[in-house]
């Protein structure tokens, strides 16, 4: 069974202060329209991603606003159904990673889309070499907005849902979100991240193989309608400690990027060397605001008062910066 793997046509294995980046996507390079020509996945599409579904219909590259986004179509149906998306190559970059940076973070925008009646779920999700593990990932049921984590237990439950919160978590229709997760590959301890919680959770120790975006239904009766979900901005690393939804001080001098002044009242000064293809503001509980630079400039007196996460999508990945707005 293949799955699901985001990279932009962007792979590197890029060395910053004991953190490598293993993998980024944002879609900017690929076209308007079908992912791949094959919904069987032996044959590659663009970007090297292949898919698995019913339909090369179900994949497709999207204009949205100001950038580009990845949209997977659910099932309609009763019958249990599964698509993924995946590139092969992860397994390698693990395996070539600086030694001692054993946990693997992964990171990703998905937008949560609007009331639905679909019991369509989407997510992400990281698997073993026999696809017998779950290594960490996410679940968000389209009609409830519930998300979940996913993993195999140490004592080998699989696959096991986990409330991410002392209640269920569930998100706000019609939003972007960043959520993320890192698996210790040495003792399995799982940690997962997004908006409004943080916790972690003891998982199974096992290989790493292949990482999925995933678009699933498995209700056999009363689902009436599909789902479209989205997905951007996916960032794969390789780390030392757990550093999710954050960037280090060193990979943005690496990138030459600053910003400043920080704390700022009304504008925020954004200079890179890399060029900055889009620009959002994070709220600390995950939600993604659209934030228009011009002239280098981000306007930011709106915000209340109060910390935030500027989100840069660049050519190199994307990358973020805490901010206080006073």
């Amino acid at each position: 069974m293949k799955k699901i793997l985001l990279s932009t046509a962007l792979i590197v294995v890029a060395t910053v202060a004991n953190s490598q980046t293993l993998m980024t996507e944002n879609f900017e390079t690929l076209t308007v329209g079908n992912v791949s020509a094959d919904a069987t996945g032996l044959t590659p599409g663009q970007g090297g991603w292949s898919i698995n579904g019913p339909s090369v219909a179900d994949f497709q590259i999207i204009s949205s606003g100001t950038d580009k986004d990845l949209q997977i179509t659910g099932a309609a149906g009763d019958a249990t159904s599964s698509r993924y998306m995946w590139k092969d190559g992860l397994a390698a970059l693990w395996a070539a990673r600086t030694p001692g940076n054993n946990i693997i973070q992964i990171e990703y925008d998905f937008f949560t889309g609007p009331t639905s009646t679909s019991k369509n779920t989407v997510g992400m999700e990281l698997y073993n070499t026999a696809y017998a593990k779950y290594l960490g990932g996410f679940r968000m049921r389209a009609d409830t907005k519930v998300l979940n984590g996913i993993y195999t237990t140490a004592a080998g439950i699989n696959p096991s849902l986990v409330n991410l919160g002392a209640t269920p978590v569930v998100l706000p229709a019609n939003q972007w979100v960043r959520v993320g997760w890192a698996y210790n590959s040495t003792t399995g301890l799982i940690t997962f991240k997004g908006p409004g919680f943080e916790g972690t959770i003891a998982g199974a120790v096992s290989d790493i193989y292949e990482l999925d975006f995933t678009m699933e239904n498995f209700e056999t009766t009363g689902n009436t309608s599909s789902f479209n979900a989205l997905f951007d901005n996916l960032a794969v690393r390789a780390v030392a400690a757990v550093n999710l939804l954050g960037t280090s001080e060193a990979t943005l001098k690496k990138m030459g990027i600053s910003v400043s002044p920080n704390p700022t009242a009304d504008y925020l000064r954004v200079d890179s060397k890399a060029r900055i293809l889009n620009t959002y503001i994070y709220d600390l509980s995950g939600i993604r605001m659209d934030a228009k630079m011009v002239d280098g400039k981000i306007d930011v007196r709106s915000l209340p008062v109060g910390n935030y996460i500027l989100g840069l999508k660049t050519e190199e990945g994307m990358v973020s910066k805490k901010f206080i707005k006073k």
